[in-house]
């Protein structure tokens, strides 16, 4: 196997807490090769991935400026830096000739969202948008709906593998969904952190907070919750189009807004909502609801549910299992995914993959990446940040939070 030659933009916290250790596990696996790593500052010190040469980058400079001198190796650029330069440094390296993978948010705004749109096109593939939730925590999702090849639970173990408690052939189960709990009549998807690993922006840097830079939690989190009801569309009817036509509440945390106050000069106008509740319907009339937040719970819950007009199926994207209650109650599977490789292992592996047109996904991850970016850049103009919004405690339950809403909600509805 050919090693791909990665070089690595931004190397704070995502970079120490996940990418790092990716890198590190695919290089062991002659699959990558890191060449270097970029910032503003030195690299943070983290256990991989120590000798790797470092660029520090000068206010101004382009990456393809930079990076000249790697050429020659035919480098993947991973983009995981501050949000509001991903789409322009997109742009510089591909048309240099660099491939590009781009962590969320791919854009901040609808003016980068053209730019960004208009080289994909003329660059399909050149440019990867990188999602977790489609090639990692929702690849039950995928699989259920026959959008991933069967393979990907084989032997090579890079998703892990399937188990079923009612199955002894689990593969039984590809692209049965509508089989087994009907025609869809409602959807809930929620990506909701509390823990102290995922649940706080304390440690994070001012463009998760700054609207302006692209922070909020619907920037953060919502592309995680839409993009892989993108996956359903042949079963949902589609989920997005250049509008907006729903609902959307926003909310800060206390403690959050406490923060702010103590380590960054935000305007109030400016500091990003930390939890959301989206509510919207497909073309044919499917309702969804989306919750997003931090600073909620106490605890991670990631899940999205599906009721049909014979069962109800519950995906839970933390544990990794998709629990399905055909006839509501008479028959239950429950398909579990073990032996789970690193987080985001797969995500990382299959972006490189889908360079080379060598994804395991049954259709375009990049392109509904970008459809679900258009999405969520069409909600938040439904927000008026420069008015009041509700403020919570830390470790709110949704429905507390949802009684703060006494104002009618947001709408792009006339």
């Amino acid at each position: 196997m050919n090693q791909n030659n990665i070089i690595v933009v931004g190397t704070g916290d995502y970079y120490v807490r996940v990418l790092s250790r990716v890198l590190s596990l695919l290089e062991k696996e002659n699959f990558a090769n890191v060449i270097a790593t970029v910032d503003i500052v030195k690299r943070r010190r983290t256990e991989h991935l120590t000798e790797v040469e470092h660029l520090t980058r000068k206010d101004g400079q382009k990456l393809s400026s930079l990076l000249s001198n790697y050429t020659k190796f035919n480098p993947i650029v991973f983009l995981g830096h501050a949000n509001l330069l991903h789409t322009p440094d997109a742009i510089d390296l591909a048309k240099n000739g660099y491939r590009v993978i781009i962590q969320k948010p791919y854009c901040i705004d609808h003016l980068q969202f053209f730019d960004l749109s208009s080289e994909v096109r003329n660059n399909t593939l050149g440019i990867c948008m990188l999602e977790s939730c489609q090639t990692w925590n929702a690849v039950l999702l995928a699989f259920l709906s026959g959008n991933i090849k069967e393979s990907v639970f084989g032997s090579l173990g890079d998703f892990g593998h399937l188990y079923c408690n009612s199955y002894e052939d689990p593969l039984w189960f590809w692209g049965r969904i509508e089989e087994l709990i009907g025609s869809p009549r409602y959807i809930q998807s929620n990506i909701l952190e509390g823990s102290d690993e995922f649940g706080r922006l304390d440690h994070r840097g001012s463009h998760l907070i700054d609207v302006k830079k692209g922070g909020g939690m619907i920037q953060d989190l919502g592309l995680h919750a839409i993009a892989p009801l993108l996956m359903l569309e042949n079963y949902l009817g589609q989920v997005t189009d250049s509008n907006f036509n729903g609902t959307v509440r926003v909310a800060r945390c206390q403690e959050y807004l406490d923060m702010i106050q103590n380590h960054f000069e935000i305007p109030k106008e400016r500091i990003g909502e930390t939890y959301a509740e989206i509510q919207f319907t497909t073309q044919i009339g499917i309702p969804i609801t989306v919750l997003v937040g931090k600073y909620v719970l106490g605890r991670n819950e990631r899940n999205i549910v599906i009721v049909g007009d014979h069962g109800v199926l519950n995906f839970d994207m933390t544990q990794m299992t998709a629990s399905v209650t055909t006839n509501y109650g008479s028959t239950q599977h429950l398909l579990t995914l073990q032996d789970l490789p690193p987080v985001q292992y797969p995500t990382i592996k299959n972006a490189v993959n889908e360079l080379e047109g060598n994804s395991v996904l049954m259709f375009d991850s990049s392109a509904n990446n970008l459809r679900a970016q258009e999405f969520i850049l069409n909600i938040l103009q439904a927000i008026r940040y420069n008015q009041e919004m509700p403020v919570y405690s830390q470790y709110s339950e949704p429905a507390c939070i949802s009684k703060g809403f006494s104002i009618p909600a947001s709408s792009t509805k006339s």
